[in-house]
């Protein structure tokens, strides 16, 4: 496995775990939005004095904005339905203060037009979440073939990244050369301390070329070697090489 579908697949496993995180953070942004919202009232019903600020009695239209943060926040991480109910819920929070308390003229279409605006925003938020979402779980299963195809072959497969490091090798290529992942490649086939030009091909291949040469290792083998440009599943253009043994 390529070090970058490695990652991939360990953020993958991570973004589950952290669901729960997620929704307890959701959770906390709404209660701390109505908490603000209503200060004014709790201020008043515990008659905490020091604490008596004109900026919690004026009209509340700064004070809804608010929650614009748990509605893009659920958009982004939970999708378009999750910004929707949070939007919700929020008209029913703000619904009760423009019935019964406020004081200020149209409290209630005030607080409509935000809501109509805030829910809009979170489904933007939503469908673009969803989207690049959707795009990453495709990656993810072109990826997941091609890494299929790959262990499967006979031919040794080597990739490597830009950096000389290498990103993956199948099991064929393991068997023939050794466990490398994450060497350069110039030190563990060849046991050179820097690239030579006459063997490594790595910067044409990067630049677009495809490639194909014999080598002859020190042991004798000889391989027919096939290099074209792959561009890895974190968007980095590297090497993708075949190794035949023609001995």
């Amino acid at each position: 496995m390529s070090k970058a579908a490695f990652d991939y697949r360990a953020r993958l496993v991570a973004a589950k775990r952290s669901n729960s995180r997620r929704v307890y953070t959701l959770f906390l942004l709404f209660v701390l939005c109505t908490l603000f919202y209503y200060l004014g009232e709790l201020v008043d019903f515990a008659g905490w004095e020091a604490l008596r600020w004109d900026i919690f009695y004026g009209v509340h239209d700064i004070h809804r904005l608010f929650f614009l943060v748990p509605i893009i926040y659920a958009g982004y991480f939970f999708g378009v339905r999750a910004a929707i109910i949070i939007a919700l819920v929020a008209l029913g929070i703000c619904l009760f203060r423009a019935l019964f308390i406020s004081p200020f003229p149209d409290p209630l279409l005030r607080m409509v037009l935000f809501i109509i605006i805030a829910g809009t925003i979170g489904y933007l938020t939503g469908r673009e979440s969803e989207r690049r979402q959707s795009l990453e779980a495709l990656l993810g299963s072109q990826s997941n073939t091609m890494l299929g195809i790959l262990e499967r072959m006979v031919d040794g497969v080597l990739i490597t990244g830009p950096d000389y490091r290498i990103r993956y090798m199948n099991p064929s290529m393991i068997r023939d050369f050794g466990e490398g992942i994450g060497s350069h490649c110039h030190q563990h086939l060849h046991n050179l301390d820097s690239p030579c030009r006459q063997i490594c091909k790595l910067p044409d291949v990067i630049n677009g070329e495809i490639v194909k040469w014999e080598y002859t290792f020190p042991d004798g083998r000889i391989y027919e070697i096939v290099a074209s440009p792959y561009a890895d599943s974190d968007g980095v253009v590297c090497q993708l090489a075949t190794f035949r043994n023609i001995t």
